[in-house]
């Protein structure tokens, strides 16, 4: 009777010791998936023969994979043109660096600001491109329209439906 009441508190035992590792591993598993990798208050430097050419800073990445990563409350400066882009939130590739975001873009210049919708920003060759709602306001005139296409030392390109209004 003490063998059979032994091995049966053994396999229970045993039993029991499986179920508590086997649970503890899939809680383990849904912790993994559901966290990731991020770092706050980050900066992105990019230089060129010792001359910063732009710099990013957000106050959060959370990388989606190992070269793509969701920023939030980005700035980017290009010091050579003096503007400043401003949003909320964006995805930037680390390979390709870019910088792209479905929400509103604030970008400010010396004497003109630009609002858009959703921005598409290669920020190694500084081409920019949006095919939403975009409204620029300079010293004296306002334009408004969808779409835009901006090229380094190229001329803007305004897609559709533009208006501008000239100030005295």
């Amino acid at each position: 009777m003490k063998k059979v009441l032994f091995v049966g508190l053994s396999v229970l035992l045993f039993g029991g010791i499986l179920l508590i590792l086997r649970s503890g591993k899939e809680a383990d598993r849904e912790l993994q998936m559901a966290s990731g990798s991020f770092i706050e208050e980050i900066r992105i430097l990019q230089k060129k023969e010792g001359t910063t050419l732009w710099d990013l800073t957000a106050k959060r990445a959370d990388f989606e994979t190992e070269d793509r990563a969701i920023l939030s409350n980005v700035r980017i400066s290009l010091q050579k043109s003096g503007v400043v882009l401003l949003a909320d939130k964006g995805t930037y590739s680390i390979t390709d660096k870019s910088f792209t975001t479905d929400s509103a873009v604030k970008a400010d210049g010396k004497d003109y600001s630009i609002t858009a919708d959703s921005v598409d920003f290669e920020v190694a060759s500084g081409n920019v491109r949006t095919d939403g709602r975009i409204k620029l306001e300079g010293k004296g005139f306002d334009i408004e329209g969808k779409g835009l296409k901006a090229e380094t030392g190229k001329k803007v390109e305004i897609f559709d439906d533009v208006k501008a209004t000239f100030h005295k």
